[in-house]
């Protein structure tokens, strides 16, 4: 018989199992066939060690039609004389395929099952792989445009939380702070041609409540920083161009902030400072809480060994950061 008599291969050349132990039995099936029933122990035994050996084949399911090989998967090595006596019962159900190999028809079958498990386990974990890939990306991206705006947030912060601040950081601020209708309670009605109900206030338009009134359900304005009798404020002043780094500031952030990359942090103020265009009234002030933050920031990451602070040093509680 040649070749092209031979039945076409049960199994895809591309099937391969190998990495994956596991191989299902029908149980009932094998209690019920010919060869439980009518085969000896040896040709048992055999026949499924046989199964076993195909199952991490390639294609799946099938043998090489060579004595020395087959007799080494049956359990009995070098011993072909020993082999040729089970040869006919341990081969039973295989079939001789136009590639040359031996194929059994049940181990096949279980073997296509498996095989298409095994792609779609594949194609779900490369998606999964995908998508996590992806939001790695996007908690970079995220990460640092807040660290651009100046919020330095944890680096196992969860992301839907990231997704908030980052979303809010890309509202449009124009400036005008939202707020409910304001109402004027304990009034009647006033109108420029006539007063309340007192006579007073004729031509007068009738007075509206502070928009950061507690009484009209709105929060409190933040109250400024105490000054000292007799100071003057600072005049504010946008970020000067070039923005120069003094030697008293490098000093100060070799002792006070010594994991955070200067140069680069600088060039991030900077572009930060240059797009907000907010006026400041200390700028190196505002620049040594930026370094301040980014060491935090190393620290809380375990990328950095935290710095000793002197507890006596209060001078960061007048430095703005712009926030």
């Amino acid at each position: 018989m040649t070749a092209s008599d031979l039945p076409a291969p049960l199994v895809p050349a591309d099937v391969d199992l190998r990495g994956l132990p596991f191989m299902p039995l029908d149980v009932n099936r094998v209690r019920d066939s010919d060869l439980a029933i009518e085969a000896s122990g040896d040709e048992f035994r055999a026949a499924v060690l046989l199964w076993c050996a195909s199952w991490n084949q390639v294609p799946a399911g099938s043998l090489p039609d060579a004595e020395q090989a087959l007799a080494a998967y049956a359990g009995f090595g070098r011993d072909l004389k020993s082999w040729k006596k089970v040869r006919a019962g341990a081969l039973r159900g295989f079939v001789k395929c136009s590639d040359g190999r031996l194929y059994h028809p049940v181990v096949a079958e279980k073997a296509i099952d498996a095989w298409a498990q095994r792609l779609e386990h594949r194609a779900a974990k490369e998606s999964e792989n995908k998508r996590k890939e992806k939001e790695r990306q996007d908690r970079a991206r995220m990460f640092g445009a807040l660290r651009e705006a100046g919020q330095v947030l944890p680096y196992n912060t969860p992301t839907k939380a990231l997704r908030e601040a980052f979303a809010a950081l890309e509202l449009p601020d124009s400036g005008v702070t939202s707020h409910g209708p304001v109402t004027v309670t304990g009034h009647a009605q006033v109108t420029a041609k006539r007063g309340n109900r007192e006579g007073e206030g004729q031509g007068k338009e009738p007075p509206i409540a502070p928009l950061g009134d507690q009484s009209q359900g709105q929060p409190a304005k933040k109250p400024a920083k105490a000054k000292p009798e007799g100071a003057r404020a600072k005049p504010k002043r946008p970020l000067p161009l070039p923005f120069l780094i003094t030697d008293d500031m490098l000093a100060w952030a070799k002792e006070k902030t010594p994991a955070v990359n200067i140069d680069r942090e600088t060039e991030n103020f900077i572009d930060y400072w240059k797009g907000v265009g907010k006026p400041m009234a200390d700028w190196p002030a505002t620049w040594r809480n930026r370094m301040r933050r980014m060491q935090d920031d190393l620290e809380r990451r375990g990328l950095a060994k935290p710095v000793k602070k002197d507890p006596n040093d209060t001078s960061w509680i007048e430095e703005d950061d712009g926030v």
